[in-house]
């Protein structure tokens, strides 16, 4: 600026335009907004008589709250570690748990598809006898139905020999 350019000295501040975000807003209402963010930082661990002086908060007493919350915060990540190692260790016993009851189940279920082959097989033999017996038989055609006559679905099944 020029000397010609320059403003008044007897021009009040408030008067000259200004191009800061905080423009238009009373210098007491400034003051108060930062005394309340200051207040808010303290995160509530002040008493009511030392958010309204804060200047009047020892200093020993703000070490010993950083103390008590850096304790707090130890105290904290030690229960994490140890609930955290409990979790995996429930984690492992149940997949353990798990692969052993499959390995269980599909042993029984091999168990169980040799048994039903060997039921089939079995089955085919009885049949087979059956047939082979049938001529043979002779069978009061009064009081017994005949597997001719029954329509056994057994036997319809198996090839005549």
């Amino acid at each position: 600026m020029m000397p010609a350019q320059m403003p008044d000295p007897m021009v009040p501040a408030g008067s000259l335009p200004s191009l800061s975000p905080l423009a238009g807003f009373p210098d007491s209402t400034l003051t108060e907004q930062l005394k309340l963010a200051e207040m808010f930082s303290l995160r509530g661990s002040a008493t009511p008589i030392e958010l309204i002086h804060p200047s009047k908060r020892p200093f020993s007493l703000l070490q010993s709250e950083m103390a008590d919350e850096d304790e707090r915060r130890k105290r904290r990540r030690e229960k994490n570690k140890v609930a955290a190692a409990r979790c995996r260790n429930k984690k492992k016993e149940r997949t353990d748990f798990l692969q052993k009851e499959s390995e269980r189940l599909e042993l029984l279920n091999g168990e169980l598809k040799a048994q039903i082959e060997s039921l089939k097989q079995e089955r085919q033999h009885l049949v087979l006898m059956l047939n082979l017996h049938r001529p043979t038989c002779i069978v009061r055609t009064d009081s017994i139905r005949t597997p001719e006559t029954e329509q056994n679905p057994l036997l319809q099944q198996l090839p005549d020999h």
